[in-house]
């Protein structure tokens, strides 16, 4: 009974080793650069230098120098996507209520950086508000900045408003699309099979748990990239086994949330292709140090 187990196993293996191939081509084009590339996080808490997820942070993380921009979006009940972390408007706006239950000329009249604090005392965009802006304006207003767009919605009016906008946009070979939703996010790859999009926690779940095993070549990812945490439960997500695993693959591997210089060090010693930050001015700092003492050798 043991030998035709074994032998059926066997054949299972070597069935996913046959259909095991690595991420699909996509249009994507990322800035070629040595180092990581410098992702500047949408935070709307007050981690960040501005508000996430407005145009003032869009804008001044370009003028900046970042290489990519990281943002959210949320569905309005006239269909339109727009910048904002959160489905409801409590913690971040002036505003009560569900996004989603709001058409787009409502939240339009809602202050996006009214609870914005760096230090819990002052609140500099009360008298300055923040109007929210749609996914087609920040395309418009930033058409050569790569970014990196996370669905909010289990919606698939989510996703394909996405499509639409990226096909309407020329941007498809500048933006990565993720959802932390499995089915959302396969159903906008069978929509956009040419934008590149990240995976899903199901998708991470088990690269992770093949790279552990040396088994990554029996996958057959349907995503490019991994924008993942640095820790999942305590646990380190990134090694340098990992980053074996994933370049067997062609996957482009970013880690979040990078703030403190320690972390910064170790994930670029650790070859990751993108850190995502609050504070892109302090990676940015640090990869231009580095970069002088190379020379300076």
């Amino acid at each position: 009974m043991l030998w035709p187990s074994l032998f059926c196993v066997l054949l299972i293996l070597l069935w996913l080793y046959a259909r095991a191939r690595p991420a699909p081509p996509s249009m994507l084009s990322l800035p070629p650069k040595k180092g990581p590339l410098v992702i500047a996080h949408g935070d709307e808490s007050g981690n960040g230098l501005y508000p996430g997820n407005t145009l003032l942070y869009l804008h001044k993380m370009v003028e900046l120098g970042v290489d990519a921009l990281e943002m959210d979006v949320n569905l309005t009940a006239d269909g339109h996507l727009v910048l904002i972390h959160d489905s409801q408007l409590e913690r971040t706006t002036n505003g009560k209520g569900a996004v989603r239950e709001m058409t787009l000329e409502q939240l339009r009249q809602l202050n996006m950086g009214h609870n914005w604090s760096r230090d819990g005392d002052s609140y500099p965009y009360r008298e300055n508000p923040l109007q929210i802006v749609t996914i087609d304006e920040v395309f418009a207003a930033l058409p050569d900045t790569p970014m990196i767009i996370e669905l909010k919605n289990n919606d698939r009016r989510a996703a394909e408003a996405m499509c639409e906008s990226l096909r309407r946009s020329q941007k498809r070979d500048q933006v990565i699309v993720s959802s932390f939703h499995q089915g959302l996010i396969n159903y906008f790859r069978r929509l956009c099979p040419e934008v590149a999009t990240g995976a899903a926690t199901l998708d991470a779940m088990l690269f992770f748990a093949a790279q552990l095993l040396h088994a990554e070549r029996l996958l057959r990812p349907a995503y490019q990239t991994m924008q993942l945490p640095m820790r999942y439960y305590g646990i380190p997500v990134f090694s340098r086994r990992f980053m074996r695993a994933a370049r067997k693959l062609n996957l482009h591997v970013s880690a979040w949330t990078v703030n403190d210089r320690e972390d910064m060090e170790h994930y670029t010693a650790l070859g990751l292709d993108g850190l995502v930050s609050d504070r892109p001015d302090r990676l940015l700092t640090l990869l231009q140090q580095q970069n002088n003492n190379q020379e300076s050798e």
